[in-house]
């Protein structure tokens, strides 16, 4: 977790500086995209049964159901410490969100699943000042080769390896890593709308198909 946070920055750097919003997103579209991964590695889907998988007229694949969505926000009182949405809301909390502000995470889940297909797929509901320099699926792609390196162990430069991450623990791990960048960013991003754009990264990325994502 500490070798993705402090590697993550370095790889989204335009001019020696980062986008908050870019990077925020990016934290984000790593957690949900290594929430499915996990799901799958320990349940393979079975379509129609656990899970759902949707084609568009573009001929893209997506996948829906709660047993995807349960891997982002905790059942039970065990699971805060595991899943995404109770770290990065508690991160935002941290940054000084009052408990009456949090955003409604159901509103998130509409939002993405209302845009897929659309113009505006893998884009947040927050204003367009904060958007993410890139669409969430172009910035997974950028940065989740890099999350598979730290979750490999197997980090450039530094001066041993570490044993590598099995999948069953990256949902945890990623998630963990998102509820300090919000806390971050503070000064520059307000934490109701980074995990609003946190979140929503997170959901569109956990229903990416696999082999959009690592194929090439």
């Amino acid at each position: 977790m500490g070798h993705l946070l402090m590697n993550l920055q370095p790889r989204l750097q335009v001019n020696g500086r980062v986008h908050a919003e870019t990077y925020i997103a990016a934290v984000g579209a790593i957690a949900g995209y290594a929430a499915q991964r996990t799901l799958f590695a320990e349940t393979p889907p079975v379509v129609g049964h656990n899970i759902h998988r949707v084609g568009t007229k573009s001929g893209e694949q997506y996948w829906f159901g709660d047993a995807l969505n349960n891997m982002l926000m905790p059942k039970t009182e065990a699971d805060g410490s595991r899943c995404l949405w109770s770290l990065a809301a508690g991160g935002a909390l941290g940054a000084g969100l009052q408990p009456q502000q949090i955003p409604n995470l159901d509103a998130m889940f509409k939002h993405v699943v209302s845009t897929i297909g659309g113009a505006n797929e893998g884009r947040s509901s927050v204003p367009a000042q904060h958007q993410a320099h890139f669409a969430a699926r172009d910035l997974l792609k950028l940065v989740w080769p890099l999350a598979l390196t730290c979750l490999s162990g197997k980090i450039p430069g530094a001066k041993r390896e570490f044993g590598a991450a099995p999948i069953a623990w990256w949902s945890a791990i990623t998630a963990q890593a998102s509820n300090r960048p919000i806390q971050d960013v503070k000064q520059v991003l307000a934490p109701d709308v980074a995990l609003t754009l946190l979140m929503e990264s997170a959901i569109y990325c956990s229903k990416l198909d696999q082999s959009s994502i690592e194929s090439t």
